[in-house]
């Protein structure tokens, strides 16, 4: 019973948990904190929350390279010239992150790129069409943590129109 007193509430004293309750609460508390601790020694993304993210988990080595993923377009008003776009939903429909999860079928069938053309000629209508795509990736020479200028490019999957 709650004592009415004007200007002030006093409510009942706090009652102690079970010891059901108790038990319930450490074994959970066990069961998160041997996920957290295999995830820390064995996990990786896949095992997130309770795995690091290699992204914020690991480090470059301070001499040798970083990788960097692009999406390059050509158009039919300039046949064979690939000009870097960006890999945004806004302007493709999904983000980088999203197509980089999806190397493994871009690889196996690289006409998957046309529904990134697709998808730019739906959100930009006003644009020049899309007659090819291709996923680029960049690898920026580091030594002792500082870019010497020199970028290698590979040209990981192609999509022509027609092709």
């Amino acid at each position: 019973m709650t004592d009415r007193v004007p200007g002030r509430v006093v409510s009942e004293p706090a009652t102690s948990l079970s010891r059901t309750g108790r038990t319930w609460r450490l074994a959970a508390t066990g069961v998160v904190g041997a996920l957290f601790l295999t995830g820390t020694f064995v996990g990786d993304d896949p095992w997130w929350p309770f795995g690091p993210w290699r992204m914020y988990s690991t480090s470059t080595k301070a001499t040798g390279a970083v990788w960097s993923t692009g999406v390059q377009i050509t158009t039919a008003k300039a046949p064979g010239e690939w000009v870097d776009t960006n890999a945004t939903p806004r302007n493709i429909g999904i983000n980088r992150a999203e197509l980089e999860g999806r190397f493994d079928q871009i690889e196996a069938d690289s006409s998957m790129l046309a529904t990134l053309a697709e998808a730019h000629a739906r959100l930009h209508p006003e644009d020049d069409a899309w007659t090819g795509v291709r996923i680029v990736r960049r690898q920026f020479v580091i030594e002792d943590r500082q870019p010497t200028g020199e970028v290698r490019m590979d040209v990981f999957s192609t999509w022509e129109e027609g092709r």
